[in-house]
C-alpha cells in the first residue's frame, strides 16, 4: 500500500516486532493526554515490552486480539488489533507513532482493516472509543466519523469502568461490503 509519497506496507505483527509496538503505543498520545479516557500506562499491555511479551502468542496475537503492523520503509511506525466476532470485526486499537501522524498511515490501516473483513466475510468493523465522565469525547471521535463509521449508541462497561465513574464507551460501526 501506499499513501502520497510514502510506501506503506502492512503485515502480520512478529514477535521482534515488539519493542515497536511499544515504541508505537507510548509515543502516539501522551500519558497526560489520557487521563480520563483509558486505562493508565501501567495497565496497559502494549506499553510495556515485558507485558507485551508476556501476553504474546505465535504467530500475531497478544490475547485474544490479531496485531498487524504498519511500516515505512522497514520501520515500523504504526499498528492496529482486530478481535474476530464472527461476522463483525471488532478494532480494538489503533496507533501510529506521534511523528509519523498526518501521513495516511492511520488511514491506510484503516482500509486495511475493512478489506480484512471482506476477505473473511465479515460483514462489518465496529470499534469503541471514550467519553470522560465530564462527557468529552476522545480527540479520535471525528476522524473515525470521517472514515465512515457511525455512533451506534454509548455504554458502560467492564473497560469503562476499569478507567473511572462516569466514563462511557461509544461504539461505533462501518457496514463493509463482502465480496
Amino acid at each position: 500500500m501506499s499513501s502520497g509519497h510514502l510506501e506503506i506496507r502492512v503485515r502480520p505483527a512478529t514477535r521482534e516486532d515488539i519493542p515497536a509496538l511499544v515504541r508505537c503505543a507510548t509515543s502516539s498520545t501522551t500519558e497526560s493526554e489520557g487521563v480520563g479516557f483509558g486505562r493508565p500506562w501501567s495497565q496497559q499491555t502494549f506499553t510495556d515490552e515485558g507485558r507485551l511479551a508476556a501476553a504474546w502468542h505465535e504467530p500475531n496475537r497478544a490475547g485474544g486480539e490479531e496485531i498487524f503492523v504498519a511500516e515505512v520503509g522497514r520501520r515500523v511506525v504504526g499498528y492496529v488489533t482486530l478481535e474476530n466476532r464472527g461476522e463483525i470485526l471488532e478494532l480494538n486499537n489503533i496507533d501510529v507513532s506521534r511523528d509519523h501522524q498526518r501521513r495516511g498511515i492511520g488511514r491506510q490501516l484503516v482500509r486495511f482493516v475493512e478489506e480484512h473483513a471482506r476477505q473473511h466475510g465479515q460483514h462489518a468493523v465496529t470499534l469503541g472509543t471514550s467519553r470522560s465522565a465530564a462527557g468529552v469525547p476522545w480527540k479520535s471521535l471525528r476522524w473515525w466519523q470521517g472514515h465512515g463509521f457511525q455512533i451506534t449508541g454509548e455504554e458502560e462497561n467492564a473497560w469503562t469502568r476499569s478507567i473511572g465513574a462516569g466514563v462511557r464507551e461509544i461504539r461505533m460501526r462501518k457496514d463493509v461490503t463482502v465480496r
